[in-house]
């Protein structure tokens, strides 16, 4: 297993996320790589800290952990360490076999993706260098995807639609999960992802490149940073309904 030149610490240097999340994130790598030894073959950062955003209290630490072995007696080895990083800082683990990469690539297509875009790798390789993802499964994961985030939305609206501030939090839940599918639907279509590929970059990417409601998938994207629902939001609900139905419209027909 590689070693990381220049220590865990000194890869965040270009990355907005406060020091003392740098420190746990380092602390995290040199805990696990203590605990599972040579089981361990790589530790991957990848998500919104990996991207240089971080919203302290309200963003997930996503990593990749590549384990050669994944019985529950390795898992042991490592579940005290992981649960308290959950519980500090929410690291969010996604425990992989190295062997399985490609069949998780098969699988999930477009996390797959959005790991190999952006990443940093802290301890070890990263188990999906190589791995490729077919177009054909990349097209089906995002039909699902996207009929899946309609249909949840959807049901939620059931319960809330009296309820201003939940249409608004729902809304910008649901912005990362659609950022992610329209990516790989920009992919599919042949564009470029913006190089800032923030939430807000991809749905006014896509919103152009598919002649979706810009004005709705925008002021879904800034749901994200506003603490007050906005105004009419049942009905900018509807709005977002309708893109991503249109969505699912325009990746269904793609050959």
């Amino acid at each position: 297993m590689a070693d990381t030149i220049g220590g865990v610490s000194g890869l965040f240097d270009d990355l907005a996320a406060p020091a003392e999340i740098r420190d746990a994130v380092s602390r995290l790598a040199t805990d696990l790589a203590t605990a599972a030894g040579e089981n361990l073959t790589g530790l991957i950062l990848y998500g919104g800290l990996a991207r240089g955003r971080y919203r302290p209290g309200q963003s997930d630490i996503n990593v990749v952990v590549a384990l050669r072995d994944t019985s529950t007696e390795s898992l042991s080895a490592l579940a005290t360490i992981l649960r308290a990083a959950w519980r500090s800082i929410r690291v969010e683990p996604f425990i992989v076999k190295t062997s399985e990469a490609q069949r998780l690539a098969d699988v999930f297509p477009t996390k797959v993706l959005d790991i190999q875009s952006h990443q940093l790798v802290l301890r070890g390789d990263d188990p999906f260098t190589g791995t490729e993802v077919s177009r054909r499964q990349l097209k089906l994961r995002v039909e699902q995807g996207l009929c899946n985030l309609e249909l949840r939305l959807r049901r939620r609206y059931i319960s809330i639609f009296d309820d201003p501030r939940s249409l608004a939090s729902t809304l910008a839940e649901a912005a990362v999960p659609l950022k992610i599918e329209l990516a790989a639907m920009l992919q599919l279509a042949g564009k470029d992802e913006p190089s800032g590929s923030t939430t807000a970059a991809v749905l006014e990417s896509a919103a152009i490149a598919f002649d979706l409601n810009r004005e709705a998938l925008s002021r879904m994207a800034a749901l994200r940073r506003e603490s007050e629902p906005p105004e009419d939001p049942a009905g900018l609900y509807d709005r977002v309904i309708a893109a991503i139905s249109r969505a699912l419209e325009i990746v269904t027909a793609m050959e």
